[in-house]
């Protein structure tokens, strides 16, 4: 299903971090060692487990295309 207003965001904050990236070399790969870092320490009993992993997911998808262009 599309989505304007969630595909408009995910191309501001991209571009958004694409910028500080230039200011500040190497900050995705730290962005991305984070979320990898943040969800190797979910609980095992977290709640809606599925929707949380999906979050990381699409975390490590838009940084990774960020990292990319």
């Amino acid at each position: 299903m599309k989505n304007a207003k969630a595909d408009a965001a995910l191309y501001l904050l991209t571009g958004l971090i694409q910028c500080l990236e230039t200011e500040r070399p190497g900050m995705i790969s730290e962005m991305i060692e984070g979320v990898e870092g943040d969800r190797a320490s979910l609980p095992e009993s977290i709640e809606d487990r599925d929707h949380v992993e999906q979050i990381f997911d699409e975390a490590i998808r838009l940084l990774t295309r960020a990292n990319t262009v």
